[in-house]
């Protein structure tokens, strides 16, 4: 191998060992994506398999109504807003297109979803707590 042969050799091996760095990086940025994408995939997929607990329940009533909203398989539900007790304020779909009584205090019940410093709180409608008065 004479000096010419040596020199593009050695201009090739560079410039191919520059391309497998430069693809290196690329390749880098990406597994760093993948995992991130993965990681948060595995941090919501854990939230959902959490279980929900019952906290406890509170005596409501509503403020304001909401209107019928009907579904794609046809089930209907008003989209009503409850003041509890404690006084807080929440949004809440009662079953049924009819309307909620307004006089009647209603019993919420409250869930709580906790996965480490991930919580959410769900409310579901139990019935009228004079539900008994009436039957």
């Amino acid at each position: 191998m004479n000096e010419r042969e040596r020199e593009i050799d050695t201009a090739i091996r560079k410039a191919r060992r520059r391309e497998f760095f430069r693809s290196l990086w690329e390749l880098r940025l990406v597994v760093i994506g993948g995992v991130a994408l993965l990681s948060v995939l595995g941090i919501g997929a854990g939230f959902a398999a959490a279980p929900m607990k019952f906290e406890g329940q509170q005596l409501g009533h509503i403020v304001a109504e909401g209107n019928v909203v009907t579904t794609r398989k046809g089930a209907q539900y008003r989209h009503d807003t409850i003041q509890l007790d404690n006084g807080a304020t929440i949004t809440l779909d009662l079953p049924g297109p009819e309307n909620a009584r307004k006089d009647a205090p209603m019993k919420i019940e409250i869930y709580q979803k906790d996965w480490g410093p991930l919580h959410h709180a769900t409310y579901r409608f139990a019935g009228y707590a004079d539900a008994a008065e009436h039957s």
